[in-house]
């Protein structure tokens, strides 16, 4: 089974746009993330418009930018409130 990263706005809300997205070995936290030394931005706006949804982890979808490494996906995405009146980072 492929691994699966989740994510979700609070009720009311949905993503506007990824503001970080990086697949390979990504450093930090929400809000500081980096790129790593091994990185692929294939980064889908499918989520735009919704208020949740979910993205497959693997190299069939992001390429691999540096094959033997382990690879981790980091993803950032700015929610705003569905009526447009305002916005919040999970």
């Amino acid at each position: 089974m492929t691994p699966e990263m989740h994510l979700k706005c609070q009720d009311g809300h949905i993503m506007s746009s990824v503001e970080f997205a990086s697949y390979g070995t990504p450093k930090g936290s929400c809000q500081k993330f980096s790129r790593g030394n091994c990185h692929a931005s294939n980064s889908s706006s499918a989520c735009q418009g919704k208020n949740s949804c979910n993205i497959a982890i693997s190299n069939a979808l992001f390429g691999d930018p540096c094959r033997g490494v382990i690879k981790t996906l980091a993803v950032e995405a700015r929610c705003i409130s569905s009526s447009n009146s305002g916005y919040s980072h999970y």
